[in-house]
């Protein structure tokens, strides 16, 4: 019998539906006094050695004996994959031609992906594959995880042991939605027909080949073109990995091409009948509230014309309400963690993986469902009466108000899949680590809040009106907790805005600051993971985005994955919560554009296939005509890369010509008619026209900030063309080395003369190599000292205060003050914690 796996084409069904179709292929083999179907003996075949121990347990352990590679019954075999046991073969397995990384050898398109056996896990295919050839297993049952990765990994085992000849083999699926006795139970009263999985198993056979044939094709391709200007140069490239690249490379090119502007805000201090309270100037437009002055000289007429003077007061008063967000799926659960507490994605998965599996307290993770089954408000009320601990009075409240009712917020069919939300099972584990009890509080208070009222707010906005400029003070008071309850919040909160005493207010004092307008911010893994879930799209609303999620990049199950891949692959690093790309990012994603490779470029479009692989898991798209679409783009693709020279792009520079020499520019980099080659990255950081004019000009240039070594660290140093007109960098020069500049001052040290060069400041008696020598820093933390500062430290006094350092440590920014010690080292002096004004409003009860 031909075998048969593939998704339901109702995604309103699940595992905790029971149809009439379900029941007719029910069996019993999950209680106590289960028996095996009469003929022949079942093999369970589980995707982990601990579900395969989990599984014996529920089906009554005491009649398996244990073998070391499964357990056997009278009736029932229970054996394991140790995840992904076999996998599409590499193409030098696949034909000779393919051993050498060779252009010529493009596109690889096999007419069939014949697979090979994962190494590190052959022992355990050996032992599966003699479980699956007796004669005597004529049923076999899919223990592998509820999705479609568990799908491929056990066709794919299927499929290498029996070369596609499934005769007298009946396959079924056991679909679990949590690890808890009961679901197992459950899932082996419903389990599933072969017949119906045969939709799922297209979808992932579509990934997996699709992802060989983009990568495979990709990765060679690019390899040989960036191979062909000397070495070895390995480029990995994916059909989900590089777009997301692209996403994270065009942010950083938005922060490369930001202006600052500056601009103004001014604050003002007001007294109302002996009360005082803090206003900003803003002014009307729309709905927004602009707050920013660009206008120096207005800031200063505003200043001029408020000062002392009194004005009058507008207040009004809303209340507001703010609900309780849905219940999480994978990717909200990892974007939370990773705000919360700076987990990563891929940290977030393995806890709630161990949450789900080991701990039996949650339900599967890799969901992309916020909602439960509409049948489910029975059960949801059984697993709040299990919650113990500090949330266990929250959970009682619910159910005592019957605040559980079926509501499409929670209850919703239409939008599960094959899998709900993330909840917790009832199981109340012992012994979690903390990050393990981090993620499962977060759950159980998702888990619980949504069933709570929203939180009341009453906000309140006054408008101080002096000589015609408007001043604005906002409150908000939290009148009912509702939900926020649940996270701790109570009712107390207090407002920083007094009572109002009468209509008018005198101006005490008037405060002008001055900022700049901020760059885009840097990914971090939550904006990450919300950008990949709308295939590259800014999507705040979570309702907008959660309609789109499924056109997103990868699946919940994959994004980590995906990410720690940039990682690994050196295309991204980490510095603190940012994702940072490197110059290899930058260069890839550069040459992609300009082969106008889109498959690899366009996040929408890579969304566009996660989609159509729902369609299919849903019957609605075939797996043929997918795939067409595939090799179609795989051979532009290809083209497109053999078709490439970089020299097309060649074009003379705008700021040529530079010390009488033309300068030319290509996509990756500058070119003097001379020779000198400079690349648009170096080290990690791409420079500007003005400083490759200024490098070429002068032959040196900095020191500038913001390189970044191979492992991602973050460091400061001098560019300059050396004597063989090759680019290098200068740090921290020996005595016998530096070529000493101008002189600056003397050193408080011993009043020897300092000098400028290249990297800082010295002092001559640390070049003559004396034990009270000084060196100063241009640089320090990220952040440049100007001369002026210095010759202020050098004179005996403090620095003005400093914006802008940034810890090694934590990576954050911090100001401060900087002076030399007795001995001329630098030390940091903080200047004072801003003062807070005390909050006024409602007082708590004693």
């Amino acid at each position: 019998m031909e075998i048969m796996m593939a998704t339901t084409t109702k995604a309103t069904k699940t595992a905790a539906t029971k149809t009439t179709a379900a029941k007719k292929t029910t069996t019993k083999a999950a209680t106590k006094t289960a028996k095996a179907p009469v003929e022949g003996k079942t093999l369970i075949i589980a995707e982990k050695p601990s579900v395969a121990l989990d599984l014996v347990r529920v089906l009554g352990q005491k009649s398996f004996k244990n073998e070391k590679t499964h357990y056997e019954s009278d009736t029932t075999i229970v054996s394991h994959a140790i995840g992904h046991l076999v996998e599409i073969a590499d193409p030098k397995e696949i034909d000779e031609k393919y051993k050498k990384w060779e252009m010529s050898t493009l596109p690889m398109l096999p007419k069939e992906f014949p697979l090979v056996a994962t190494p590190a896990t052959r022992g355990q295919l050996s032992a599966l594959s003699k479980l699956i050839k007796r004669k005597d297993v004529t049923t076999i049952v899919n223990a592998c995880d509820a999705g479609r990765e568990g799908e491929l990994i056990f066709f794919y085992i299927l499929q290498y042991v029996l070369k596609g000849k499934f005769t007298g083999k009946t396959i079924k699926r056991l679909w679990m939605q949590s690890m808890t006795p009961a679901a197992i139970k459950e899932a082996f009263e419903n389990m599933r027909d072969g017949a119906e999985m045969e939709n799922l198993k297209a979808a992932a056979l579509c990934r997996s080949e699709a992802d060989w044939l983009i990568g495979m094709n990709g990765s060679r391709g690019l390899t040989a073109y960036n191979s062909s200007m000397g070495g070895f140069q390995v480029t990995p490239c994916g059909r989900v990995q590089t777009p997301t690249l692209a996403i994270i490379v065009n942010r950083e090119e938005e922060r490369l091409q930001f202006v600052p502007q500056k601009f103004w805000t001014v604050e003002a201090e007001f007294d109302n009948d002996g009360s005082q309270y803090q206003g900003k100037w803003f002014v009307a437009d729309g709905k927004d509230k602009q707050k920013q002055i660009f206008d120096e000289k207005k800031v200063k007429e505003i200043l001029k014309k408020c000062k002392g003077k009194t004005g009058t007061v507008e207040e009004t008063s809303a209340p507001s309400l703010q609900k309780c967000g849905p219940l999480y799926d994978l990717t909200t659960l990892q974007r939370e963690a990773n705000n919360r507490f700076g987990f990563s994605a891929k940290t977030t998965l393995s806890i709630a993986q161990a949450l789900y599996e080991r701990h039996k307290a949650t339900t599967y993770p890799r969901t992309d469902s916020r909602c439960l089954p509409e049948d489910y408000v029975a059960p949801v009320k059984a697993t709040l009466s299990k919650i113990e601990g500090p949330l266990s009075k929250f959970a009682e409240t619910a159910l005592k108000n019957n605040w559980v009712v079926k509501t499409p917020k929670v209850f919703d069919n239409s939008k599960i899949s094959d899998h709900f939300a993330i909840i917790p099972t009832g199981v109340m584990p012992t012994g979690l680590t903390e990050a393990e009890q981090k993620i499962f509080t977060m759950i159980c208070q998702r888990f619980i809040a949504v069933f709570f009222p929203p939180a009341k707010y009453e906000n309140t906005t006054r408008v101080t009106t002096v000589e015609g400029e408007t001043f604005i003070t906002e409150g908000k008071v939290l009148i009912d907790p509702g939900f926020k309850a649940v996270y701790g919040k109570d009712s107390d909160e207090e407002s920083n805005i007094p009572a109002l005493k009468g209509k008018s207010a005198k101006t005490v004092a008037l405060e002008e600051k001055e900022d700049f307008t901020k760059p885009p911010a840097h990914y971090t893994e939550s904006t990450l993971l919300s950008m990949m879930e709308s295939a590259g799209k800014l999507v705040e609303d979570e309702e907008l985005r959660d309609a789109m999620k499924e056109r997103g990049l990868g699946t919940p199950a994959t994004r980590a994955a995906i990410i720690e891949k940039l990682v690994s692959d050196k295309y991204v690093v980490r510095d603190g919560k940012d994702m940072i790309p490197t110059a290899k990012a930058f260069d890839l994603i550069k040459v992609l554009k300009a082969m106008d490779i889109e498959a690899l470029t366009s996040p929408e479009l890579t969304g566009n296939w996660e989609y159509k692989m729902e369609q299919i898991e849903k019957g609605k798209e075939t797996r043929e005509k997918f795939m067409e679409g595939i090799v179609d783009m795989t051979r532009t693709m290809v083209k497109n890369i053999k078709g490439f020279k970089e020299e097309s792009t060649t074009g003379e520079a705008p700021f040529s010509p530079v010390n009488g020499k033309k300068v030319f520019e290509t996509v990756s980099r500058y070119t003097t008619e001379d020779g000198i080659v400079i690349r648009k990255m170096i080290g990690g950081k791409r420079l500007t026209p003005e400083e490759i004019t200024e490098l070429l000009t002068n032959r040196k240039i900095g020191p500038l900030t913001g390189f970044r070594s191979k492992r991602g660290a973050e460091f400061s140093a001098v560019v300059i063309i050396n004597d063989e007109n090759k680019i290098e960098f200068v740090f921290d020069e020996k005595p016998e080395e530096v070529e000493v500049g101008a002189e600056v001052g003397k050193s408080p040290v011993d009043g020897s003369t300092m000098y400028e060069t290249m990297t800082g400041y010295v002092s001559d008696s640390y070049l003559k190599k004396e034990p009270s020598g000084i060196t100063l820093p241009k640089i320090l933390l990220g952040k440049e000292i100007p001369l002026d500062e210095i010759k202020k430290m050098l004179a005996g006094e403090k620095t003005s205060l400093l914006k802008g350092f940034r810890s090694n440590k934590t990576h954050r920014t911090f100001d401060a003050y900087l002076y030399l010690d007795k001995s001329g080292k630098l030390k940091f002096d903080f200047p004072p914690r801003e003062f807070k004004p005390r909050r006024f409003g409602k007082k708590k009860d004693a």
